[in-house]
């Protein structure tokens, strides 16, 4: 369990950097023997095929949104950042779910258990609150390299409710709406430290059998308001990774490295 847990987070923290050209694209047969491994030994413990399999579709689909909401000829459409809502990043994240629902389920638990969902519903909402915290650290970087995320998706959607109508967006328009919008940054600084509290209160009938998670949360919660009360610098003037016109070779090492399927053999 312990092996194929790590194996799995390898996995999903090397592709992330993959789309984040911050490794060479070759790492992407990495990430790929390392995700199959990892889903092999899950289904040899007994885990589901089907889970698996069902885990892995989301995750695909929700890399291949991400490779689409890149910016072209740096300004982005209305549809790709639409699609960027919460619940693509859970489902970007389901790697991550696999790492919880193992052994939810090797415990026998169900999942209408109360305590499935409590614990499920609790990593969710940290998953958003991280993503969110890093969307605002990374923000410069990931406009400058024609990336969006969630933060990018929430501010496109104060843009359109100000304009009143949707409209392409360049990266200045977004990176000068969250410089100047206090509201909005309020906002999404409260959004934050709401999923973080919520996540807490889902976990506080378990609290006393998982005093890590609780600890990972709080300081989830502490970097958060640090990164939230510091209004970032934003220099356009050099980009810090390949633009959308030039992603052919990401794209195709990215999704290569995310399907898993063709030699996972493991039967229910």
């Amino acid at each position: 369990m312990a092996l194929a847990l790590l194996c799995g987070s390898w996995a999903a923290t090397l592709r992330d950097r993959c789309l984040d050209s911050e490794i060479p694209t070759l790492a992407g047969r990495l990430v790929r023997a390392l995700g199959q491994r990892s889903w092999q030994m899950f289904g040899h413990l007994g885990i589901s095929h089907r889970l698996l399999h069902t885990l892995e579709r989301r995750m695909v689909a929700a890399y291949r949104r991400e490779l689409a909401a890149r910016a072209v000829n740096g300004r982005w459409r209305p549809c790709q950042l639409q699609s960027l809502t919460a619940q693509w990043v859970c489902d970007r994240a389901a790697g991550w779910h696999l790492v919880q629902l193992a052994p939810l389920t090797l415990a026998g638990l169900s999942p209408t258990d109360p305590a499935w969902r409590a614990l499920t519903g609790a990593l969710n909402r940290l998953i958003l609150a991280r993503q969110l915290r890093d969307d605002a650290l990374d923000l410069a970087v990931d406009l400058n390299a024609g990336r969006a995320g969630w933060l990018i998706h929430l501010i496109a959607a104060a843009i359109w409710r100000n304009d009143g109508t949707l409209s392409p967006l360049d990266r200045q328009r977004i990176a000068g709406q969250w410089l100047l919008d206090g509201g909005l940054h309020q906002r999404v600084a409260k959004l934050h430290t709401l999923l973080c509290a919520e996540a807490v209160q889902a976990l506080t009938p378990y609290i006393g059998d998982l005093p890590r998670l609780c600890d990972v949360i709080a300081a989830e919660q502490q970097a958060g308001q640090t990164v939230f009360a510091t209004i970032p610098s934003f220099d356009f003037s050099v980009t810090g990774a390949p633009l959308r016109d030039s992603l052919g070779a990401v794209d195709a090492g990215v999704e290569r490295s995310a399907s898993l399927s063709q030699r996972l053999r493991v039967p229910d």
